[in-house]
C-alpha cells in the first residue's frame, strides 16, 4: 500500500493461529491482516470457535473476514475470499481514518468494480463515487458511496493491487477476469 508498507503473507497456512492445530479443508475460519510496529503486514488464519471465543492476534488489526479453508492443491484457489465477504470487508472498513486501512479500502473497491459489486458512477481527484450492485446487476442501495483516493501513482497502484490480492486472495498477481473500461475498470 503506502511506498513502505511490506507484506509478507500469501496463501493460508492451514494452521489456525491463536490453537497452532490444523485447519481442514472446508473448515469455517475468521481471517486477519493484522499490521505491527514496522508497518509489515501479515495475514492470520483462526479457527472460527477461537474467533468467537475472542482470541485476537498482537498487533494492530486492519481488517477481517470469515470464509473457508480451501482445499489444498499445487494449483491456487481462484478466490478464496468470495464476493459477499469481500463486499463485507469493504463495508467493515468504511468508517477507518488510518492510511493503511484507506489505502486497502480503495483497492478492495477496485476489485468489487472488476467483480461487477460496485459501478463507478463519477471520479474526482479526492475519490471515486461508486454504487453497489446486487449479484444480478441491479442496484442495491439508494446512493453513491465516496471512496477516499490515497494519491497512488500507477506504478504504486499496480503494486498495491498485487500485495493485497496476495492477502486477501492467497495469490500471487492481480485477479485475471475484468476489463478496463472508459469509466474505470470493469
Amino acid at each position: 500500500m503506502a511506498a513502505g508498507t511490506r507484506f509478507s503473507v500469501g496463501r493460508p497456512s492451514g494452521t489456525c493461529a491463536a490453537t497452532g492445530a490444523s485447519l481442514a479443508p472446508g473448515a469455517r475460519v475468521a481471517s486477519a491482516i493484522v499490521a505491527d510496529d514496522a508497518d509489515a503486514w501479515r495475514r492470520l488464519d483462526v479457527a472460527e470457535a477461537a474467533w468467537v471465543s475472542g482470541w485476537r492476534p498482537d498487533g494492530s488489526v486492519v481488517a477481517t473476514w470469515r470464509g473457508t479453508m480451501p482445499e489444498a492443491s499445487d494449483d491456487a484457489p481462484a478466490r478464496i475470499i468470495d464476493d459477499e465477504e469481500l463486499v463485507a470487508l469493504f463495508d467493515q472498513i468504511g468508517d477507518a481514518e488510518e492510511r493503511s486501512a484507506i489505502e486497502l479500502r480503495y483497492v478492495v473497491a477496485l476489485m468489487l468494480i472488476r467483480r461487477r459489486r460496485l459501478r463507478v458512477e463519477g471520479h474526482a481527484p479526492e475519490g471515486l463515487r461508486v454504487r453497489r450492485l446486487t449479484p444480478t446487476g441491479g442496484f442495491a442501495d439508494d446512493g453513491s458511496t465516496r471512496i477516499a483516493d490515497p494519491g497512488f501513482d500507477d506504478d504504486q497502484l499496480e503494486a498495491a493491487i498485487e500485495r493485497v490480492t496476495a492477502v486477501l486472495l492467497g495469490g500471487d498477481a492481480a485477479e485475471p477476469d475484468g476489463e478496463a473500461t472508459e469509466d474505470g475498470p470493469a
